[in-house]
């Protein structure tokens, strides 16, 4: 799937959960490795390892060789979740 694909926000906010949104969040912020996303927050590698892959494949964001970015949808779902 790519980011094109557009999804309802209530849709995306069940199907990834609060963790799901927790994580979503912090790549937003700036942590850009599982070792950030842990360092800052309260979720297990075994929790990443299932959130990072749900949200790359609802286009929330994508990862390269600088770690994770949220994409355009991404930011969409954050603005209509937390305005």
């Amino acid at each position: 799937m790519s980011s094109t694909n557009h999804f309802e926000t209530e849709t995306v906010r069940y199907l990834v959960g609060n963790l799901g949104l927790q994580v979503l969040n912090l790549i937003d912020q700036g942590c850009t490795t599982d070792t950030d996303l842990m360092r800052f927050s309260s979720i297990s590698k075994t929790c990443l390892d299932v959130k990072v892959p749900l949200l790359k494949t609802l286009g929330l964001i994508v990862a390269d060789e600088s770690g994770y970015r949220v994409t355009s949808e991404g930011q969409r779902v954050l603005r209509e979740i937390y305005g």
